[in-house]
């Protein structure tokens, strides 16, 4: 069966570009890229721009809320992968040290303060980039595998399944009719504490799927310093990889 493509428009909100895409959906759900601070709506197909719009009204104090946000964060230069940039892993900076050899298969790994890649002579910008992101992802899902037991824990759930992605707008998401926790390629860029806090985040949607007063009592069990953690990762530097 083929895979309906969802319809994606523009809309102009406040002198703000809006895009808008439509899909099979019943709900109406309006996201802030923390990096970018561009705005991102996705709508059930039948809503009419009107009525799109009295929506975007509603919640646009939040809206420029996190878009004040994003203005404030201390964006980092893009990665070209040459020697001298700087990676981070778990909160701490490597330098990248570019090495060529004759093998023709990439390899990264790390040594006192310098982030290692092995290519060959050949290698560009993207197959260098592909190979720091697969390193990326192993130490994540290390990380990950380190945490789950005292996280499931505490919260008493257990999901099906953890899966990696990069993701513009969200650190993690939890599909609680799948048991599958999404978390955010880049957590692996910062402190150990900031992947715990998320991951006790996403479990805790096993419990209550929306971010109510109940949501917030169960973190405070859970976790009583995430308020501190979400602020350290919402307000600090915007990690490239």
């Amino acid at each position: 069966m083929k895979k309906r493509m969802a319809a994606v428009s523009q809309l102009d909100m406040a002198g703000t570009v809006v895009t808008v895409t439509r899909k099979a959906i019943k709900n109406f759900y309006v996201r802030v890229d923390r990096e970018t601070g561009e705005v991102c709506v996705t709508a059930p197909k039948h809503l009419a721009d009107a009525e799109l719009l009295r929506l975007l009204q509603r919640d646009w104090a939040w809206v420029k809320r996190q878009r004040a946000k994003a203005a404030r964060r201390p964006q980092l230069p893009s990665h070209r992968y040459e020697d001298g940039e700087i990676f981070y892993l778990w909160g701490r900076p490597y330098v990248l040290t570019v090495r060529v050899r004759a093998a023709q298969h990439t390899a990264v790994c790390t040594r006192t303060g310098r982030l290692l890649l092995y290519v060959a002579a050949s290698a560009g910008q993207e197959e260098r980039r592909k190979a720091i992101e697969v390193w990326y992802r192993a130490k994540l899902m290390q990380g990950i595998e380190e945490l789950r037991a005292e996280t499931e824990a505490i919260v008493g759930r257990r999901p099906r399944e953890y899966r990696i992605k990069k993701m513009k707008t969200r650190w993690g998401t939890c599909n609680v009719l799948a048991g599958r926790i999404w978390l955010n390629l880049k957590l692996a860029q910062y402190r150990p504490a900031i992947l715990r806090y998320i991951m006790l985040h996403e479990l805790t949607h096993l419990w209550v799927q929306n971010h109510g007063s109940a949501f917030h009592a169960h973190m405070d069990s859970f976790c009583p310093e995430w308020r501190a953690l979400k602020r350290e990762l919402d307000e600090g530097p915007s990690y490239e990889i």
